[in-house]
């Protein structure tokens, strides 16, 4: 899937004329807020996800769609890409799902 030239010409001006600073200076607090709630660090979560997989992460970071501090990583394994959920407290893998593109 390739991204709309237009939209991201319309989001390009928008963040030059200062209009998503607000929204985006807001998420990066909440991120922030996660973060210092999670007891394991980011890089326990990736060894976490590929031993649960048996792949390798290749992206990772606060899910920002959780009320909890959780880490979202993707993990490759072979032509697969899955979405590990792990706890950002306690280390447990909460959901596993196949991340597909179509």
């Amino acid at each position: 899937m390739h991204p709309n030239p237009n939209r991201t010409r319309i989001l390009a001006a928008a963040f030059a004329a200062g209009l998503l600073l607000p929204v985006a200076a807001h998420a990066d607090r909440d991120d922030v807020r996660r973060l210092a709630e999670t007891k394991i660090s980011l890089t326990d979560a990736i060894a976490i996800a590929e031993k649960k997989q048996g792949g390798k992460a290749f992206e990772a970071g606060i899910d920002d769609d959780s009320f909890t501090p959780e880490y979202e990583v993707h993990v490759a394994v072979g032509e697969q890409v899955f979405e590990v959920s792990v706890d950002g407290v306690t280390g447990e893998v909460r959901r596993v799902r196949e991340d597909r593109d179509d």
